[in-house]
């Protein structure tokens, strides 16, 4: 029986994670177009949030920004760039993907918080296959050359993926893992 017109359209569990990593991995794992019509950083915000958001979107900014977190209290800077992030509102990644903003914790922690549509989080196997997914995912972040230098000035980042209201995953980059071998 051919699918019914009228009813919603449901995408498949694995193409709606397929898209997932594509919008936390590295550009190097995005299709050339897809990276193409990537909207262009706000202009207002300062260069450590435009790093973060970089780090978010798989695309290196060239480390602009990366001073602040070189002199002075760089907890400081990290929590005033998060909130220059939630100023300018969510920010869709891809069709599936979108960035909430980020929160701080002290010892230079980033939590980014990232919303999935088209992903039933207590469906069967949904969780089971995100953990499988994870070391590609954590291997697309790694893949962005500013994430290790953000690793070697001490910053942990954490990427929480959540369906709903429940958590999909919650990738822990530690500062030395991406310059792991």
């Amino acid at each position: 029986m051919p699918p019914d017109p009228a009813a919603p359209a449901r995408r498949p569990f694995p193409a709606a994670a397929a898209r997932l990593c594509l919008s936390c991995a590295a550009a190097t794992l995005a299709a050339p177009a897809a990276m193409a019509a990537a909207p262009a950083e706000p202009a207002q915000l300062s260069g450590l949030a435009t790093l973060l958001l970089g780090t978010v979107r798989g695309k290196p900014t060239g480390m602009t920004g990366v001073t602040r977190l070189t002199s002075g209290d760089a907890d400081r800077e990290l929590r005033q760039a998060c909130q220059e992030l939630k100023r300018i509102g969510p920010v869709d990644l891809d069709d599936t993907t979108r960035f909430d903003g980020c929160v701080t914790r002290p010892g230079k922690v980033v939590e980014f918080q990232l919303k999935v549509s088209g992903v039933d989080a207590s469906r069967d196997g949904t969780r089971e296959y995100m953990a499988t997914a994870k070391p590609i995912l954590v291997r697309g972040i790694c893949r962005n050359p500013d994430v290790p230098v953000l690793g070697k000035l001490g910053v942990t980042l954490l990427y929480h993926y959540v369906a709903g209201r429940q958590s999909l995953v919650l990738l822990d980059i530690p500062p030395d893992q991406c310059l792991r071998k």
